[in-house]
């Protein structure tokens, strides 16, 4: 992650209003699902932090994004390969190789007579194989881990859900390559004090200096001709360059928060449900992102922990909402790193 001091984030360095403060981390895992058991799986993979890119994202002469695989990523490609091979149950329905990390799409057809993890491992050790075949190792002969221990998993429950994972893997090079013509819009902030409040936040923190900011609040005692105002009012500020505030809870606020962005608004949104370890923008999100129109922000430290919405979790949300459409333009606040 980026930080305020990072030597690449030249335009956070020329914010007097961002502070930084020393920055603490936090890893998480999920247990509990039977991974024995057939379907669908997401499988993320990372790199050891150490090792040189498993490949290049570039664009082609057309604009497209291109993946060229290192020879460290061509092993890994093998690997891959073999999967099925040496595990017919296991087939990998798609897969990407990207600089730092690998997506696999991997459809478990029967019941597995071992916990899918230790599939995994094997396709690890596969890999380290290649690499020392590749170097001239020896078997006894010192070599670094290629990845970092365990996996990232996501279980596919239908088809949509299917289709959508394939999509994301197709399109990983691409928003690679958004992502890094566009830094400041997709970058991740742990913590961000906004207010005497700390928060996570993602996407574009300028928003916050906007000097047009209205709280989108609907109360169940506001009257139509309440509503049908105060529509209007955070329409007209929305197509006017201004920012709406609000973590959209009611099916009232979602329909605003959609009109505003179809007349090409701004919005922050506050996330009751928090951040996961490893949270990607949904599609939608991503491309407000890339048009610098959204900021999501959680509260800490309920941000890396699912939250259940409530009637005293809604209230706190739209007062932090509230705090923040009031903020003024100098308003201090504070990155901790």
């Amino acid at each position: 992650m980026l930080t305020a001091d990072s030597p690449r984030n030249t335009r956070l360095q020329n914010c007097p209003w961002l502070r930084t403060e020393p920055k603490r981390r936090q890893t998480r895992r999920a247990y509990g699902h039977d991974y024995q058991a057939p379907g669908v799986y997401m499988i993320t993979m990372t790199a050891e932090g150490h090792r040189p890119p498993l490949s290049s994202i570039s664009r082609s002469a057309d604009g497209k994004p291109q993946v060229e695989l290192t020879p460290l990523g061509a092993l890994i490609c093998d690997a891959i390969t073999g999967i099925t091979r040496h595990t017919p149950s296991l087939e990998v329905r798609a897969s990407v190789i990207m600089p730092d990390h690998i997506h696999l799409l991997i459809w478990v057809r029967e019941r597995l007579e071992r916990d899918l993890g230790q599939y995994l491992a094997g396709f690890k050790a596969a890999c380290s194989k290649l690499l020392r075949e590749a170097r001239g190792l020896g078997p006894d002969e010192p070599l670094e881990p290629l990845f970092l221990p365990g996996f990232h998993d996501r279980l596919i429950r239908d088809s949509g859900q299917y289709d959508t994972c394939a999509r994301y893997i197709a399109d990983n090079p691409r928003r690679l390559l958004v992502r890094r013509e566009r830094p400041d819009l997709f970058r991740r902030y742990n913590r961000l004090t906004i207010c005497g409040h700390d928060y996570a936040a993602y996407g574009n923190i300028f928003l916050l200096r906007n000097f047009d900011k209205r709280c989108v609040m609907i109360h169940r005692a506001d009257t139509a001709a309440d509503k049908a105002r105060q529509r209007a009012e955070w329409i007209w500020c929305a197509a006017n360059g201004g920012v709406l505030v609000s973590p959209f809870i009611s099916k009232e606020e979602k329909a605003v928060r959609d009109e505003a962005l179809s007349v090409g608004g701004n919005i922050i949104t506050l996330r009751y449900d928090g951040f996961p370890e490893r949270f990607k923008p949904s599609a939608a999100e991503f491309v407000l992102c890339s048009e610098g129109r959204l900021l999501l922000l959680a509260p800490w430290p309920e941000n890396s922990a699912q939250v259940q919405l409530s009637r005293s979790v809604s209230l706190r949300m739209n007062a932090l909402a509230q705090r923040i459409a009031a903020m003024g333009y100098d308003e201090q606040m504070t990155l901790r790193r």
